[in-house]
């Protein structure tokens, strides 16, 4: 194998790769949904405010 042959390897290897790990990042960062919260009604809540958190 000729020195010519392993670097093209390497780069088309480099480029398949980089292209699997920015597709499966920008894949990843695409979640942009918010999850349901369940809110208790206005007259219920402290102040009429949203209630954070378990008591």
């Amino acid at each position: 194998m000729s020195f010519g042959t392993g670097a093209l390897a390497s780069a088309v290897g480099g480029i398949v790769l980089g292209g699997i790990v920015a597709f499966g990042l920008s894949t990843a960062m695409a979640e942009n949904s918010i999850p349901e919260v369940q809110q208790p009604p206005a007259d219920q809540a402290l102040l009429g405010q949203v209630e954070y958190g378990a008591r």
